[in-house]
C-alpha cells in the first residue's frame, strides 16, 4: 500500500515536470527506508531559499547539476526556475556559461557556487559580496541550495541513470550548456 502511494506521488511529480524519475521508482522498491530518507532530507533542503531572491537560489542549484553533468537535472532546474518566475534571459545566459549577461543576483549566486565547487581562490571574494548582497545567511543559504542539488546527480550516477548534459530548453529556445559550471581541474 504504502509503495503505491510513493510510486503515484513520484508519478505525479514525473508529470508535472516531464521528468524521469526512474531512479526514484527504483529506490523506492530497492529501499523504501533509504528512498523516505532520500526523500525527507532532499526535499527540505531542495526547498529552502532562506534569505534569497528565487534568482539566486535557482542560478546556485543550476550551477551544481550542471557541474555534476546532469542534463535532467538542469533541465528540472530550469523548469522550476521559470515556474518560480525567475527570466528566461537570466537562465539562458546561465546555461550558455555567461554569468555576466544575467540579472546581478542570479550571476553572484551562479559564480558564488562554481567557486565553491571548484573551491577556487575568488571563494573569499565572492562569500563577501554573497554576505553584502544577500545578508549574513547569505552563504550558506546558497551553500545549502548547492549542496542539496547535488544529492540527485550523485545518486543517479550510483545508480546508472546518470545523463550528461546536451541541450536544454529555456523558454521557447533551446541552449547547449556553456563551460561555466565546470570547475577547473
Amino acid at each position: 500500500m504504502l509503495n503505491r502511494f510513493l510510486h503515484a506521488r513520484i508519478r505525479a511529480f514525473e508529470h508535472r515536470y516531464g521528468y524521469d524519475g526512474g531512479y526514484m521508482h527504483e529506490l523506492a522498491d530497492l529501499d523504501r527506508a533509504g528512498f523516505l530518507r532520500f526523500m525527507r532530507t532532499s526535499s527540505g533542503l531542495g526547498q529552502h531559499a532562506g534569505c534569497l531572491p528565487p534568482a539566486a537560489f535557482f542560478a546556485a542549484r543550476l550551477a551544481a547539476v550542471m557541474h555534476e553533468d546532469c542534463g535532467p537535472c538542469a533541465q528540472l532546474v530550469v523548469d522550476m526556475a521559470l515556474a518560480a518566475g525567475v527570466a528566461p534571459a537570466t537562465l539562458a545566459a546561465l546555461v550558455g556559461g555567461r554569468p555576466g549577461e544575467a540579472d546581478a543576483d542570479a550571476a553572484l549566486a551562479f559564480r558564488f557556487a562554481i567557486a565553491l565547487l571548484g573551491v577556487t581562490p575568488e571563494l573569499d571574494a565572492l562569500r563577501d559580496a554573497a554576505t553584502t548582497r544577500f545578508g549574513a545567511a547569505g552563504p550558506a543559504d546558497l551553500g545549502l541550495a548547492v549542496v542539496s542539488a547535488r544529492i540527485y546527480p550523485v545518486l543517479k550516477r550510483a545508480m546508472g541513470h546518470a545523463h550528461a548534459c546536451q541541450r536544454l530548453r529555456v523558454g521557447s529556445g533551446d541552449i547547449v550548456p556553456g563551460l561555466a559550471a565546470r570547475a577547473p581541474a
